[in-house]
């Protein structure tokens, strides 16, 4: 049993470094050498669990998407599309730089990590802005794929354009009286759009 634990607990080091090298560097970056670094063991052993870099990278963000799915919380109100993506990325600014290293990547790798999942995730969200276009909570006028992506799309900039945030707003994102004003102003934003 001891030695379950042991390999339980070496594979949970091993993915916490990874994920901090891959948030770091991006897949092309990092390097198997400063993982097992970060993770206090030898590069072969490294191997004995992750055959690949690849496979770990993989693993990585897969596991880091099923973290982030359970931290969703839900909102009530007009901005509340706007502000829970937005309250996502504040919870974990380690999965919106992975999502950027894959953005960044995707184009060579073609690879989308958890595409199945995260696909039936965006479908449930498409659904919502539906609904909310069909209660009237939302403009019908509006094309809804550009809805859910203008949610992403101020939900994520901050954090993947942190310079520039920082130039603008004369904060960083992580900041917390930055999150505050900017949850403020999607909130506002929502509630403006549901009135257009």
């Amino acid at each position: 049993m001891g030695e379950l634990r042991d390999a339980e607990r070496t594979r949970k080091r091993i993915m916490e470094a990874a994920r901090d090298e891959f948030a770091a560097r991006g897949f092309a970056g990092a390097r198997i050498e400063s993982i097992a670094k970060r993770a206090g063991l030898s590069k072969q052993l490294l191997y004995h669990y992750f055959s690949s870099k690849a496979v770990l990278f993989e693993e990585t963000l897969e596991s880091k998407y099923r973290q982030h799915r359970a931290t969703v919380q839900d909102e009530d109100g007009p901005g509340a599309l706007f502000v829970r993506r937005f309250r996502v990325a504040c919870q974990d600014p380690v999965w919106m730089r992975c999502l950027i290293w894959e953005a960044a990547e995707h184009k060579e790798s073609g690879r989308i990590i958890a595409e199945k999942a995260r696909r039936e995730s965006i479908a449930r969200q498409a659904g919502v802005i539906a609904e909310g276009q069909a209660n009237g909570d939302l403009p019908a006028d509006l094309p809804a794929d550009l809805i859910q992506l203008a949610a992403y799309a101020l939900a994520v900039y901050p954090f993947g354009f942190s310079q520039v945030t920082e130039m603008i707003t004369g904060r960083s994102p992580e900041d917390p009286v930055f999150q505050a004003h900017w949850t403020t102003f999607l909130s506002e934003l929502g509630r403006r759009l549901a009135k257009a």
